[in-house]
């Protein structure tokens, strides 16, 4: 749920967006999303961008612009005059993972634009083939020590966030499991049940369904916090287990250099769509929380994220491609 202080801020906002932003928005808006249509990013991004479309007095359009990585959809926000009309729905992948495992990324993720506001954020589920003899994280570890190359583990492809959120639980737990990147999370929940690979680690709402059917069994949630749909399984923290922080994450940001009054404004409104009873409801539908901020803390959320990404690249010894 939208906490108070949360809605405080938007309300703060609003009244200090000022004269600037009374003319603003005077034509229709532009959301890119730089993956396809159809998933769980782009479900939300089409529902906010109705309800903002509602709130701002013009039509806010979501324009899928998917293709490496989401840098493509990136690049072209951070191109876009800097005049609150063009807006990103980025995410982990874009505006933190991009510039460690990539060659050449034609922005900054903190340079290139202004941040608005947080959509949300959530922890990863870890998961395993229903045949690995483990019900926590401890005995995953232990097993994976006893057996040190023998397992494999899934990712949406190599550089993904999924292939880095292993890297860091190998990190943590020195443990020696085998990459496996498939093309895309379809097939690489396929791969898991047909006990290709045996480990898997992904963000809600893509494990639930095939959690409850008996498909996959979770062992534990990164972070500190147990899932509310998953009510039994541990977070990594309960189990003692440190070093595995990782956290998918959403937020709006626009080109740098848009002025503050604009940025101000769809951080209020974003907010205020983010408290509406049908998005509310999606998010729970899809196990996610809202948790809208001030531009400054998404800011500096982006920065810590760009540094710790890149720690467990170098850290792995991913080479760019």
């Amino acid at each position: 749920m939208i906490t108070i202080r949360a809605l405080a801020f938007a309300l703060g906002a609003a009244a200090a967006a000022g004269a600037g932003a009374q003319t603003y928005p005077a034509k229709p808006v532009t959301l890119v999303n730089a993956f396809p249509p159809g998933g769980a990013t782009d479900i939300v991004a089409r529902q906010l961008a109705a309800k903002l479309s509602q709130r701002l007095g013009q039509q806010v359009v979501v324009d899928n612009r998917a293709g490496a990585a989401g840098t493509i959809g990136a690049a072209s926000v951070a191109r876009a005059e800097p005049d609150g009309y063009t807006m990103l729905f980025g995410v982990a992948a874009n505006l933190a993972v991009a510039p460690a495992v990539l060659r050449a990324v034609p922005y900054d993720p903190v340079k290139s634009f202004a941040p608005v506001v947080e959509i949300a954020r959530g922890p990863y589920v870890l998961m395993v083939n229903p045949a690995v003899p483990a019900k926590d994280v401890a005995e995953l570890v232990a097993y994976a020590k006893r057996n040190p190359g023998k397992l494999n583990y899934g990712s949406p492809g190599q550089g993904s966030v999924h292939h880095l959120v292993n890297e860091m639980l190998k990190q943590a737990t020195g443990i020696d499991v085998v990459h496996v990147p498939y093309k895309g999370g379809a097939p690489m929940y396929t791969a898991i049940m047909a006990g290709e690979v045996e480990v898997l680690i992904d963000g809600m709402p893509g494990p639930l369904a095939h959690i409850r059917a008996g498909k996959v069994r979770a062992l534990g949630v990164t972070g500190d916090r147990r899932l509310a749909v998953l009510p039994d399984v541990k977070s990594f923290a309960e189990q003692g287990v440190k070093g595995v922080d990782a956290q998918f994450w959403w937020g709006i940001v626009v080109p740098a250099g848009t002025p503050p009054p604009v940025v101000a404004r769809l951080n209020a409104e974003i907010t205020r769509a983010l408290a509406d009873p049908e998005i509310q409801a999606t998010f729970e539908k899809q196990n996610i929380e809202p948790s809208p901020g001030s531009p400054e803390a998404l800011g500096a959320w982006i920065a810590a994220e760009r540094t710790r990404w890149a720690q467990v690249v170098a850290k792995a010894g991913i080479k760019p491609e």
